[in-house]
């Protein structure tokens, strides 16, 4: 006597398992946008340091958000620029740190780099509503993009110690971090290399 199959069940044998990671899979997206908003930001900074030329009625007025607090429109996109770039550098971390095998790094750096994202937006929002003066010391004004660095950097260089990242993109990154600290406004520079340098994240579905 033959038996019929019940389609479920041989559904249900044949699918395949499907992890949280398999679904969806954020390291690429982030390697690639991170960068990429840090490059917009530098270039808005620099092209809002045009505006002083307004005063010589050269460039008609960048400037004109009241709700501002008297800061230019350049001025109020290039801040949301940053605290995104952070914050999504701060993710990428996280995410990033969370599948590290052997060195028990995924919390001390995710907790870092929130906070350093957490600051940042805090000390733009400071900015924004008249809160914090503009002569901030460096160490407040640009010190939770720092921390987030500083986070996503020890999670480079533990990917490389498990050979999970090539040496070669973590001697780009580097390079890349000391052109953003370079006082020239080298920061779409420096955004591009960590672009180049995270290009082996962003494709590849996994560090593996």
């Amino acid at each position: 006597m033959a038996y019929a199959v019940s389609p479920t069940t041989a559904t249900a044998g044949a699918s395949p398992t499907r992890t949280v990671t398999d679904v969806v899979d954020r390291v690429p997206l982030l390697a690639l946008v991170a960068p990429l908003l840090l490059f917009t930001h530098g270039i808005v900074s620099w092209v809002d340091g045009l505006d002083s030329l307004d005063d010589t009625g050269i460039l008609g007025g960048l400037g004109g958000l009241a709700a501002a607090r008297e800061q230019g429109a350049l001025s109020v996109a290039a801040g949301i620029l940053l605290v995104t770039s952070v914050a999504g550098f701060a993710w990428l971390t996280t995410t990033l740190g969370a599948r590290l095998k052997h060195l028990p790094l995924a919390l001390p750096t995710a907790i870092l780099a929130a906070f350093g994202a957490g600051a940042t937006g805090t000390v733009w929002l400071g900015h924004l509503t008249g809160l914090l003066g503009d002569t901030l010391p460096a160490a407040l004004s640009s010190g939770g993009a720092v921390l987030t660095g500083v986070a996503l950097a020890a999670v480079l260089v533990a990917l490389a110690v498990e050979g999970r990242l090539p040496v070669g993109s973590l001697a780009l990154a580097a390079v890349g971090t000391a052109v953003l600290l370079l006082p020239w406004g080298l920061e779409p520079l420096g955004a591009l290399l960590l672009l180049i340098a995270l290009g082996p994240l962003t494709r590849s579905p996994d560090v593996d």
